[in-house]
């Protein structure tokens, strides 16, 4: 008797931990990865949306693999054509830290410009996108746990590259907000896997889409700032004016996209959302990590805001998120 009761028991324990194989995590991360190039490029398989694949953690063990590769990209290109290029393209009177800072920046517009690229493709085109009722209104049917596999392959590479960003962090230089972007890599990861456990893909979709294109303008002048200050002289004035151009419209984009439209997804989520069905734990977790998302713009716009005010006292713009410089190369001062 012992014996047949216990086997049920350890064999429901065997399902809660069991793996799936290698052949299927990478069948299930080529099949995803290929709609959605083919949804890109107008030639997407036929196929049914589907709900998250949670025998063998398979859509986890997909993340993990996704990130891994979103972080030897990065990297492998960073060190191996960025850092080269850079370093001619600042000059001899650079340093190496300048040159890393540049490759940083390189990346990040590379990583923020193609989601830009892949959210507007991708987001606006589902049928549910707007109004933002239809975010909810199929939650009781259970409709909302299904997702495309080009949106569940944007949705997963969306997560890889914070997931990434949260090693690739602390391998970089140390930046005055290095905790904030910590917390914001942590919380964006966090919450599109329980967007996706739980059927929030659609918000955070739209949250993915909102949220990247202030970015791309933000690095493309740093890198100009970077360039102005290696090189100096008549460059650095024209670099700082390609800077100070770039600067403004990242101003503006931040302003309209994460302080204009996205309050109206944390409002959405506040109150629209519970008019279609009651919330649970994993819908307050949502709206929470939604509000923390939000705190952070609120807090970067401040430190814009800070910089804004340099440019027109001073007269050009200084990324005050950056850390010190390169104190750690440059010969201290005497006293």
């Amino acid at each position: 008797g012992t014996g047949a009761s216990a086997l049920p028991r350890s064999s429901s324990i065997a399902t809660m931990v069991s793996i799936a194989s290698w052949s299927t995590v990478s069948g299930e991360t080529a099949r995803i990865l290929v709609a959605f190039f083919g949804f890109l490029t107008g030639d997407e398989p036929k196929a049914k949306p589907r709900a998250p694949v949670t025998e063998g953690h398979t859509d986890v063990l997909v993340f993990l693999l996704l990130s891994a590769g979103v972080f030897f990209v990065n990297w492998g290109l960073r060190k191996a054509v960025v850092e080269p290029l850079a370093a001619k393209l600042l000059g001899a009177k650079s340093t190496k830290s300048k040159v890393q800072k540049f490759a940083q920046s390189c990346m990040e517009m590379v990583f923020y410009g193609a989601f830009t690229v892949f959210g507007a493709l991708v987001v606006p085109g589902q049928t549910w996108f707007w109004p933002s009722k239809l975010w909810w209104s199929d939650y009781k049917s259970g409709k909302m746990l299904f997702v495309t596999d080009a949106l569940k392959a944007y949705y997963l590479l969306y997560a890889a590259r914070y997931a990434q960003g949260i090693v690739s962090c602390l391998i970089e230089h140390k930046r005055k907000d290095f905790w904030e972007m910590q917390m914001h890599h942590i919380v964006t990861v966090s919450l599109i896997g329980i967007s996706y456990a739980f059927g929030w893909n659609r918000v955070g979709a739209v949250v993915m889409a909102l949220l990247d294109p202030a970015d791309v303008p933000l690095h493309v002048a740093k890198q100009f700032k970077y360039v102005g200050d290696a090189r100096g002289g008549k460059t650095q004035k024209i670099m700082q004016t390609g800077a100070d151009i770039f600067f403004v419209v990242f101003m503006l984009l931040f302003a309209v996209m994460r302080l204009g439209l996205y309050p109206y997804v944390v409002w959405s989520s506040t109150f629209e959302g519970p008019r279609h069905f009651t919330y649970g734990a994993g819908a307050y977790a949502c709206v929470a990590l939604l509000f923390v998302l939000l705190g952070l713009q609120v807090y970067w716009f401040a430190l814009i805001l800070k910089v804004a005010i340099k440019v027109i006292t001073s007269g050009a713009a200084e990324d005050v998120r950056s850390d010190d410089e390169d104190e750690e190369d440059e010969p201290k001062k005497k006293k």
